[in-house]
């Protein structure tokens, strides 16, 4: 893997893995058209490749049901080409698979099932299931509860089909609003078993092949490989590492001798809110703090917040220059204090803390109102259903990745994840999934919503969550998460009605260098989150 530099290490991760070979097949994807009929094949070819099947295991004398990912839709079939994916990278001459071994060939984890390798062109590439972490394609219970089985580790042909698809179908409609999609559509592997001659490759990259192909060997476990902006994820590192920095964050009041007082104006903050909002807070009965925003907006008493020269915030406020503990020093010392320096310096001549934080989240919930409203406005389901393995929603926002500042959209994130999503058109109820189309839609809005609002239990994609260390932070974490959904509700709605993307608010180069800054801030906080 080719030198990485340490935003590099930001923005996709810094947790190596080895990378073996392993006996297949590559391919290289290739589109025409945009048109999901022209790829379409028959109900019978996405049923052989969907359905649960009973087999023999021969480590028993049972039989057990394997159930793989079985979406309410068509199968799509990507046609074969002559392109070679080892054109792009030498080291894609053949399917590659995490591993154990000692190996020259290094990646960044990413989940469990993923891994991210730079190219010797300094590009990034995803593979998307190359190994149940480094297990191969283990052959495991749904759940605890359930004695069914399914294979981990791997995308299957019609998940690999229908994420490089839907992905190059998707990055088209954005692309005509300057927004780009993590990912970009390259190839696949498929595995097998084989025994090959391995003359030609290189002794210290180590060739291995998984026991699990033995069983249900019909099954063909692919990874699909794409091109890729970034890893880190909107709520599990960069919010999730925003409300870790709040805690960071010290004011010079002068009208105290105390040099520890509170940031926070507790009376100026509440002022913002309806009285409706207010509770009273556990750890202080005399203290009103507000109503998380999830369940505000559940109840339809969320309301538009009128934050602007507040003082919410004092206006003194700036970030402590002391690094917290739980960050690696040796690594992070000199990245965290320059970023630090250059949050406060502004902060001294520009405008207050509040106003960025402010900005940024209102910034975050106008990006992810644009694009879950173009994805609904063109009949595009993120990935709502339910199948033998579970329910499913792709729509939340850690399927929107932060990118690295130097990306040509202004976009600060970008969607992926789409080996789930189909449109209108491509829909099939079946007993399962018996909704219309606009009540999955509706769907998706609520999942989209809770998340982004703070509600830690409404999407298992979206796992890390920091209880604030009192009732003013807590109460400032309801403040930014009221104007980001906020906001977030109003581009949605003004995006699926017309189409477009009409007001869009750009930082100012001060601005978003500083905001850069702060984002890395939280990445540096959240570094030991693999997404």
């Amino acid at each position: 893997m080719d030198t990485i530099s340490d935003d590099e290490f930001l923005y996709f991760g810094s947790i190596l893995i080895n990378l073996a070979y392993h006996c297949g097949s590559v391919h290289r994807s290739h589109f025409d058209s945009i048109d999901e009929l022209r790829f379409n094949t028959c109900k019978d070819e996405f049923t052989m490749h969907s359905i649960p099947s009973k087999t023999l295991l021969p480590m028993d004398n049972d039989y057990h049901e394997l159930v793989l990912p079985c979406m309410p839709t068509t199968f799509i079939k990507i046609p074969t080409t002559n392109d070679n994916v080892q054109s792009i990278d030498n080291e894609f001459c053949r399917p590659l698979i995490k591993t154990k071994l000692p190996s020259r060939l290094k990646a960044i984890v990413s989940g469990a099932r993923s891994a991210l390798i730079k190219s010797n062109s300094s590009k990034w590439y995803r593979l998307k299931g190359c190994g149940d972490n480094t297990d191969g394609f283990p052959i495991k219970p749904i759940s605890n509860t359930n004695t069914k089985l399914t294979i981990r580790g791997c995308a299957f042909l019609h998940t690999t089909y229908r994420e490089l698809f839907m992905t190059y179908y998707i990055s088209n409609l954005l692309a005509s609003h300057q927004i780009e999609c993590a990912n970009v559509p390259i190839g696949w592997f498929e595995y097998k078993l084989e025994h090959e001659n391995s003359d030609n490759i290189s002794s210290n990259i180590p060739i291995i092949q998984d026991k699990n192909l033995n069983q249900w060997s019909n099954i063909v476990r692919c990874c699909i490989l794409m091109e890729t902006l970034g890893n880190k994820r909107l709520s599990d590192h960069v919010l999730y590492g925003l409300e870790q920095l709040f805690d960071l964050i010290l004011c010079n009041n002068n009208n105290n001798n105390n040099n520890k007082s509170h940031p926070i104006n507790q009376s100026n903050l509440l002022s913002l809110f309806p009285l409706e909002r207010l509770t009273k807070s556990e750890q202080n009965n005399e203290q009103f703090i507000p109503l998380s925003t999830w369940f505000a907006s559940l109840t339809d008493i969320l309301q538009s917040i009128d934050y602007q020269n507040s003082n919410w915030l004092h206006i003194s406020s700036y970030f402590s220059e002391e690094i917290p503990s739980d960050i690696d020093e040796n690594r992070w010392k000199i990245l965290w204090k320059t970023n630090i320096e250059i949050i406060n310096n502004y902060l001294q001549t520009h405008e207050p803390l509040s106003n960025l934080l402010c900005l940024l989240y209102k910034r975050f919930g106008f990006e992810c109102g644009s694009i879950l409203g173009l994805m609904h406005y063109h009949r595009i389901s993120w990935g709502t259903y339910t199948d033998e393995l579970g329910v499913h929603c792709n729509a939340h926002p850690n399927n929107l990745v932060i990118k690295l500042s130097f990306s040509t959209s202004s976009f600060l994130l970008a969607p992926l994840d789409f080996d789930m999503s189909f449109t209108e058109m491509s829909y099939l109820p079946n007993e399962n999934n018996n909704q219309s189309f606009d009540e999955i839609i509706k769907l998706e809005l609520s999942a989209f919503r809770l998340t982004l609002s703070g509600d830690s239990q409404a999407s298992s994609g979206v796992t890390a969550w920091i209880e604030m260390s009192d009732d003013q932070w807590t109460s400032a974490r309801w403040l930014l998460r009221d104007i980001m959904l906020n906001e977030f509700t109003r581009i949605y709605n003004e995006t699926i009605q017309n189409g477009s993307i009409k007001s869009f608010d750009s930082f100012s180069n001060e601005q978003n260098y500083v905001l850069q800054s702060l984002i890395r801030l939280s990445l540096i906080k959240t570094m030991k989150e693999t997404g």
